[in-house]
């Protein structure tokens, strides 16, 4: 078989004892008759790890998703990706406190076992690292079950002062960093404005997929904001500090930010701000085959998402041809991922493209340098 880049569609690979287990899509899944084509661009040695030890891959993501093994609408504990900026602290549990300070009425430390015994809040949700481009699958994503505590809830009890502007996430972890020629040791944060907080649906979650948080994932509290980018779901939250002014540190104002071009009359501009809410976005994660006389029938299955609103629809292209409207399965929690899936009969062998691109109902598109998914 000639060598193929990813735009191939016609490696042929039996479909094996998959026993996937999908809800809201199960008849949809690929059947024992039909042939998956695997993305010929993924390394032979793609692994969902790198290194050993999370601990040794500080600034790395340590653990990515293969989609090429999806069997579940929650993406398992084990397949979740991970990122540690400055390598995974050791927490005690028993001695952990978060502390609630700043500009705050009533300033005040909560023990783990105090916030498991406020009222529970869960969300199934899909996040992604912001950094989630031109990797092999775009696996640094997944949709998981989180329980904790209303941040907006908390907030509210401890009472914001006049002056509080910025709510500040506080993490264990920390790294030297070098700021005007010094050297400092600097512990992980990042922020939002308070009324982002107190509108957010934010939890301060103590659980993942009806687990205890393992420690690679933030134990034993992890910040989890609907709808934003991995980078604001703060690991190992240890204080929440209320502020009048703006946190611009590493990950605030100098790393995760966007630089948008905007004209202001003949003159082009260029802004940054600090990464926040999800973009809508749309992976085609499997193709297979099933022949019919003289051509073939392909059937495209993806995953698509928004940060903003619900999805209204997904398109797809084979060939940069006309574009073409998926099924959409239900989406019933707002800020879970959905699965969608296509099928195009009478398609000829040899190399083709698929392109998907996605809308949520606000009008938000997917960005055109995401419209291509190479296979």
């Amino acid at each position: 078989m000639p060598n193929r880049s990813r735009r191939s569609l016609l490696r042929q690979a039996p479909v094996l004892g998959l026993g996937l287990f999908l809800p809201r899509w199960p008849a949809a899944w690929p059947q024992n008759e039909d042939e998956v084509l695997p993305f010929t661009d993924v390394p032979e040695n793609f692994s969902t790890r790198r290194g050993s030890e999370p601990e040794a891959n500080p600034g790395q993501n340590t653990y990515r998703l293969d989609w090429r093994r999806l069997h579940s609408w929650i993406t398992p504990v084990e397949e979740f990706f991970a990122v540690a900026h400055y390598g995974v602290p050791r927490v005690d549990a028993p001695a952990w406190r978060l502390r609630c300070e700043g500009a705050i009425e009533r300033p005040r430390a909560f023990t783990l076992e105090e916030l498991r015994r406020r009222p529970r809040v869960e969300h199934t949700l899909v996040f992604e690292c912001s950094g989630n481009r031109d990797r092999s699958l775009h696996g640094m994503v997944g949709n998981a079950r989180w329980t904790g505590a209303s941040l907006r809830d908390l907030l509210r009890e401890l009472g914001p002062a006049r002056e509080a502007r910025e709510a500040i996430f506080w993490a264990a972890d920390s790294g030297k960093e070098e700021i005007r020629g010094s050297e400092y040791l600097q512990n992980f944060a990042r922020a939002m404005s308070l009324e982002e907080a107190m509108d957010s649906n934010a939890i301060l979650a103590y659980e993942m997929n009806g687990q205890p948080l393992p420690v690679v994932h933030g134990f034993p509290v992890r910040v989890i904001v609907p709808g934003w980018y991995g980078i604001a779901n703060v690991k190992w939250v240890e204080r929440i500090e209320l502020s009048p002014r703006r946190l611009m540190n590493r990950f605030m104002g100098r790393d995760y930010v966007t630089l948008m071009g905007r004209k202001s009359g003949e003159r082009q501009e260029w802004v940054e701000t600090s990464i926040t809410r999800m973009q809508v976005k749309s992976v085609a994660v499997r193709v297979t085959r099933r022949r019919e006389g003289s051509g073939d029938r392909l059937k495209v299955f993806g995953v698509a998402w928004s940060g903003s609103d619900a999805l209204r629809s997904v398109e797809v292209s084979i060939d940069d041809g006309p574009w073409q409207a998926a099924r959409l399965e239900p989406r019933e929690p707002p800020f879970a991922w959905t699965f969608w899936t296509l099928e195009a009969p009478g398609v000829a062998a040899g190399a083709h493209t698929v392109a998907s691109r996605a809308t949520d109902r606000a009008g938000h598109a997917q960005p055109a340098n995401l419209d291509l998914k190479k296979t």
